[in-house]
C-alpha cells in the first residue's frame, strides 16, 4: 500500500511539475507574441513614416527639376539673344533672365526617418533584408548627392559665376524674371528692389558690349547651363531611384495587412 501510495504521489507530482512547464512554456510564448507584435506593429509605423518621407522627398525633387528647368530656358534665351543681336542689346526682357542665373537652390534631404533609423540602430526593425539593404544603399546615395549639390553650389555657382551676373546683370534696375520670383514665392516670400534710373540702364549696355565683359559673360552664362544640366540630370536619377525605394516600401506596407 505504502509503494502504490508513493507511486500515485510521485505521478501526481510530475503532473504538478509537467503543468508548471507547460504553464511556464505557454507564458513565454504568449509574451514573445506580443514582443512579436509590438515589433511588428514598431515595423509598420515606420514603413509608413518612410513612406511619408519618401514622398515629401520625391516632390522636393520636382521642385528642383522645375528649378533647373528655369536656369537652362533662361541661359539658352541669354545666348540665342546675343547670338542674333551680335551681342548685348536691346536687353529688356533678357536681363531680368540673366539676374536669375545668380541664383541656386539648396538640396534638402527629407529622409529623417530613415536617417534616425540608422543612427539608432533601428534598421533592424525591418524584417526584409532585400528592403533593409536598399534603404542602407538609398541612404549612402541621397547623402552624397546633397553633399556634391551643396558644395558644388557654393564651389561652382556662388564662387565662380553668381558675382559676374549681380556685376553685369543689371540687378539694381531689373531684379529677377517673373518667373523666378513666383518659384521662389512659393516657398520664400520675397521682392526685388527695383532702382529707378534710366542712366544706370544705359551704362549696363556699354559695360556688357565691352570685348573682354562680352567673353567673361557668355562664358559664364554657357557654364551655368552646363552645372545646371548636370544637376537637373542627378535629381531626375534620384527622383526615379526615390519612386523605386517608395514602391518597396509600399509593397512591404501592403505585405503587412
Amino acid at each position: 500500500m505504502t509503494e502504490n501510495k508513493i507511486s500515485r504521489y510521485l505521478l501526481y507530482a510530475i503532473g504538478e511539475i509537467f503543468l508548471v512547464v507547460i504553464g511556464i512554456l505557454i507564458a513565454l510564448g504568449i509574451n514573445n507574441w506580443n514582443e512579436n507584435q509590438k515589433l511588428r506593429d514598431q515595423e509598420i509605423t515606420y514603413l509608413m513614416n518612410l513612406r511619408d518621407d519618401l514622398t515629401a522627398q520625391i516632390n522636393m525633387l520636382d521642385v528642383y527639376i522645375d528649378y533647373e528647368s528655369i536656369i537652362i530656358n533662361h541661359a539658352n534665351e541669354v545666348i540665342k539673344h546675343y547670338e542674333s543681336n551680335n551681342g548685348f542689346y536691346d536687353m529688356d526682357s533678357i536681363l531680368p533672365k540673366l539676374n536669375d542665373l545668380s541664383t541656386r537652390w539648396t538640396f534638402t534631404n527629407a529622409n529623417t526617418t530613415l536617417s534616425q533609423m540608422l543612427n539608432s540602430n533601428q534598421i533592424n526593425i525591418i524584417q526584409n533584408i532585400n528592403l533593409k539593404d536598399e534603404l542602407i544603399t538609398y541612404n549612402q546615395q541621397i547623402e552624397l548627392f546633397a553633399m556634391n549639390t551643396n558644395i558644388n553650389n557654393t564651389n561652382l555657382v556662388d564662387n565662380l559665376t553668381t558675382h559676374t551676373f549681380i556685376d553685369y546683370g543689371g540687378f539694381a534696375s531689373y531684379g529677377n524674371s517673373k518667373r523666378m520670383v513666383e518659384k521662389f514665392n512659393d516657398f520664400y516670400p520675397f521682392q526685388n528692389k527695383i532702382v529707378d534710373d534710366e542712366e544706370l540702364k544705359n551704362t549696363i549696355i556699354q559695360i556688357l558690349n565691352e570685348p573682354t565683359n562680352k567673353l567673361r559673360l557668355i562664358n559664364k552664362v554657357a557654364y551655368r547651363n552646363t552645372l545646371a544640366s548636370l544637376q537637373k540630370s542627378g535629381n531626375e536619377s534620384l527622383k526615379q531611384r526615390s519612386l523605386e525605394i517608395l514602391n518597396m516600401v509600399k509593397e512591404e506596407i501592403d505585405s503587412h495587412k
